[in-house]
C-alpha cells in the first residue's frame, strides 16, 4: 500500500494535499499466509523474481509425477492436480495484466471481480492438456518477472485499484507467487491422500 508521508514542517498546504512522487513514503504491505508459511517480506527483489521464474519447473515436475491421479480429485470440493495447475496458470496471467497496467503509473481503477469468477473460470480445467497448461504458466511467469525486472524495483510502488482495494506491483508479484506456492502444496497433499501416503495430513 502507499502511504503519504506525515505532514511535517516546511511543506505547503498544496503539497500536503497533493503529494508528488518525491514526497510519498512508499510502505509495502507484504503478502503473508499462516496456512502455508509464505512471507513475501523474506524475499528481496531479485529473489522474488527468481522464485516466480522457478514456478513452471516446479509445476512441470509435479504434474509429470501425478500419473494416473492427474485428473482425480482427492476429496469433495478439492481440485485435482491439473485443476490447480490451470488455476495458477490463470492467476499468473491475470497478474501479468495487472502489473503491466500498474506500471503505466496511471493508477487505474477496475471493477471488482464477480463472486463466481473463480468457479466460472474452472469449468473445463480437468479436460485440459497438462503440457499446454504448464507451458502457458511458464510463459506468463516469465512475462510477469520480465515486466517487473525491466521496469525496475523503483517502480514497484505503482499500483492499481480493483473495487476498493489498491495493490502495488510488489504486492501483486508476491500474491502471484504465493498463489502457486500454496497450490503446489495443495497438490502434494492431494496426491499423498490419493496414494495413502503417510504425509497426507
Amino acid at each position: 500500500m502507499l502511504l503519504r508521508e506525515s505532514d511535517g514542517p516546511g511543506k505547503s498546504r498544496q503539497e500536503r494535499l497533493n503529494p508528488g512522487p518525491d514526497i510519498v513514503a512508499k510502505v509495502i504491505e507484504h503478502e503473508r499466509c499462516e496456512a502455508c508459511g509464505f512471507d513475501g517480506g523474506r524475499l528481496d527483489d531479485a529473489a522474488l523474481l527468481e522464485a516466480i521464474r522457478e514456478l513452471a519447473p516446479q509445476w512441470r515436475a509435479l504434474i509429470s509425477s501425478a500419473g494416473d491421479e492427474l485428473r482425480v480429485r482427492p476429496d469433495e470440493g478439492v481440485w485435482s492436480a491439473l485443476e490447480y495447475a490451470a488455476h495458477s496458470r490463470d492467476i499468473t496471467a491475470l497478474h501479468v495484466a495487472g502489473v503491466e497496467l500498474a506500471l503505466t503509473g496511471e493508477e487505474p481503477t477496475l471493477p471488482p471481480f464477480a463472486d463466481d469468477a473463480v468457479d466460472a473460470a474452472a469449468v473445463g480445467y480437468a479436460e485440459l492438456d497438462p503440457g499446454e497448461v504448464v507451458d502457458a504458466l511458464e510463459d506468463a511467469a516469465n512475462r510477469l518477472a520480465g515486466a517487473a525486472e525491466t521496469a525496475g524495483p523503483d517502480t514497484w510502488t505503482r499500483g492499481l485499484t480493483i473495487g476498493e482495494a489498491r495493490n502495488d506491483v510488489r504486492r501483486m508479484l508476491e500474491h502471484s507467487l504465493h498463489d502457486s506456492v500454496h497450490h503446489l502444496d495443495d497438490v502434494e497433499r492431494g496426491l499423498d491422500t490419493l496414494r495413502g501416503s503417510p504425509g497426507e495430513n
